[in-house]
């Protein structure tokens, strides 16, 4: 299983769009990430900064598969329209991967 981290930032005039999207996510969306190996997935948002999370199988396998998903194609055009790009200069896109330094688990503890 790996953890995915990626922030991005909504324009800030697409921001209720954006929001009202995912509370009303469409179906075949949800149906393919959990088809494509997708656990668990939260987007957290502060001002017109996203941060998103996730828990996937395979992450080159999820992407191999979203990538022939006509649906995901139409999700990802729309949501490209509402977010800025690029994120920085080292980032071409607007979503950037980011690195992960800690996690803490209660097992970790004696």
């Amino acid at each position: 299983m790996q953890r995915i981290a990626l922030c991005y930032r909504v324009k800030p005039d697409k921001k209720e769009e954006y929001v009202k999207a995912h509370r009303e996510i469409w179906p075949e969306i949800t149906r393919g990430m959990k088809e494509a190996g997708c656990r668990e997935m939260t987007i957290f948002l502060r001002g017109n900064s996203l941060f998103l999370y996730a828990l996937i199988e395979d992450f080159d396998e999820f992407n191999r598969i979203r990538a022939k998903d006509p649906h995901f194609h139409r999700w990802n055009d729309w949501m490209n329209e509402l977010l800025e790009s690029p994120f920085d200069a080292e980032e071409p896109a607007a979503f950037a991967g980011m690195e992960e330094i800690w996690r803490f688990e209660e097992g970790d503890v004696p």
